[in-house]
């Protein structure tokens, strides 16, 4: 009895074998960097190779330049100022207007690219032979 009691009281003091630890969580994925924007570099070259297609009389080329660079950000007012500059001297006065409009779309708070637009707008008007409208467009040019 002795015996077994001692057992018991042996047992008792007995530590369990430990616990598995758990195991550890994976650690989340690092935050996603953003790429510098592939986009913006190629928008600067498309731009560039358009001024200097517009600058060389290869007007055909520059508005090809910008549409491709539209496609990629067709949101940018920037773009759109400059097709509707080379629609314009193209001789397509009415698709100059329209995409001056468009530009003025996206242009927000650009007040000076506001203005631009509506220059160009007022020239588009004279060219068709609508003073009326060019003096409006003047005046939307100098708010």
């Amino acid at each position: 009895m002795k015996r077994l009691l001692l057992v018991l009281i042996l047992a008792g003091c007995a530590t369990p074998p430990p616990a598995p630890e758990p195991e550890p969580k994976p650690e989340p994925p690092p935050p996603l960097v953003t790429p510098p924007k592939q986009e913006n570099i190629a928008i600067a070259g498309l731009m560039e190779s358009a001024r200097a297609d517009a600058a060389a009389g290869k007007l055909p080329n520059a508005a090809a330049s910008l549409e491709r660079a539209l496609r990629i950000e067709p949101r940018n007012p920037r773009l759109w100022h400059e097709l509707a500059r080379v629609r314009f001297q193209q001789g397509q006065h009415g698709q100059a207007e329209n995409v001056a409009v468009r530009s003025n779309s996206f242009a927000g708070d650009d007040r000076a690219l506001r203005a631009e637009n509506w220059k160009l707008i007022a020239a588009t008007r004279k060219a068709r032979g609508d003073s009326e409208g060019a003096r409006q467009a003047l005046e939307q040019a100098n708010r």
